[in-house]
């Protein structure tokens, strides 16, 4: 003998469509969550941003970003802070999810800092580092453009960041 559960009509569809709900729900939390498991602890990316570009100093290679160099060692720690302030936005956003506006928003503090110091150097950033095409057009800019004006010029010439 079978028994059958019987349902109220209509009860099928209800059901299939919470448990559809719950796991849409459940899905876009955990990519929410790997989303943020992914972003670097702002330290750690303020660190690597800001000794990626001090590597392409040819010119000036202890010199902070404001273009004075270190006169004791204690200078010298204010200065390794400096660089690592120039990139506090843009590990915000990286700490916030935007990892495509965070590399944006770091290409173009590296920019301006370098178009400063050492015209070569920031070629070199961005066309090995970055990837573009037209790093030396985008740091002959960087003395006169604004920001906004220099960022588009930056997002147009560098390829989009695959994962």
């Amino acid at each position: 003998m079978s028994m059958k559960l019987v349902a109220s009509p209509g009860s099928g569809h209800r059901g299939a469509r919470m448990k559809w709900l719950a796991g849409l729900t459940l899905s876009s939390l955990v990519l929410g969550w790997s989303a943020l498991a992914e972003a670097r602890d702002p330290d750690d990316c303020k660190r690597a941003w800001s000794q990626a570009v001090r590597s392409y100093l040819t010119q000036k290679r202890n010199a902070g970003p404001d273009g004075k160099a270190p006169a004791s060692l204690d200078e010298q720690e204010l200065v390794l802070q400096a660089w690592m302030a120039t990139f506090e936005a843009a590990c915000q956003m990286e700490a916030q999810g935007d990892k495509e506006g965070a590399r944006l928003e770091a290409a173009l503090a590296g920019v301006q800092a370098l178009a400063r110091l050492d015209q070569t150097g920031c070629a070199r950033f961005m066309e090995f580092y970055m990837g573009s095409q037209r790093g030396g057009d985008v740091c002959s800019a960087a003395g006169s453009a604004n920001s906004a004006t220099l960022k588009e010029q930056i997002r147009s010439s560098i390829p989009a960041k695959t994962k």
